[in-house]
């Protein structure tokens, strides 16, 4: 009788530290992965935040170019005069809304750096869709000042 009841103690001592082990084992393994996630989400967030400074670059070349053009524009030329001013104003609109898109990426970019916003899969939700948002927004941005490039052109060579 006590030979079994040494058996059974050491065979619930085995299988409590196989839990343990085992345990250990799977809460390393989910914080693996919180960090893969996180140092992924700030890779995007850093290339987002550059490629919103190249938008801003670019925003700000197409208002010179147009300054340049409207400058080169004769008199007369009332109505290509006012296009020109129009969409230069548009384009240093779209230069400070870069900017300020990239400084919520590089607030975000801090954020992602918080391992208490990952702590339950509600806020890691979150903090995806946050991710997601604002890259939506950084290429619907991108997409428009490729827009206003394209008719800039278009002025200066009908213009």
């Amino acid at each position: 009788m006590k030979r079994q009841d040494k058996i059974i103690r050491g065979i619930a001592i085995v299988i409590a530290m196989a839990g343990l082990v085992l345990g250990a084992y799977a809460q390393n393994t989910a914080q693996q992965q919180q960090q893969q996630l996180q140092q992924q989400q700030m890779l995007r967030m850093q290339t987002m935040t550059q490629a919103m400074s190249k938008v801003m670059e670019r925003a700000q070349n197409m208002v010179r170019t147009l300054e340049q053009k409207m400058a080169n524009l004769p008199e007369n030329a009332k109505l290509a005069r006012e296009q020109h001013r129009n969409l230069q104003h548009m384009g240093e609109a779209m230069g400070r809304v870069a900017e300020n898109m990239k400084q919520n990426m590089e607030q975000f970019q801090e954020m992602t750096q918080n391992r208490e916003l990952y702590k339950t899969k509600a806020m890691t939700k979150d903090m995806n869709q946050i991710q997601n948002r604002l890259e939506k927004a950084a290429n619907e941005l991108d997409e428009s000042l490729r827009a206003m490039e394209r008719l800039a052109n278009r002025l200066q060579t009908n213009g």
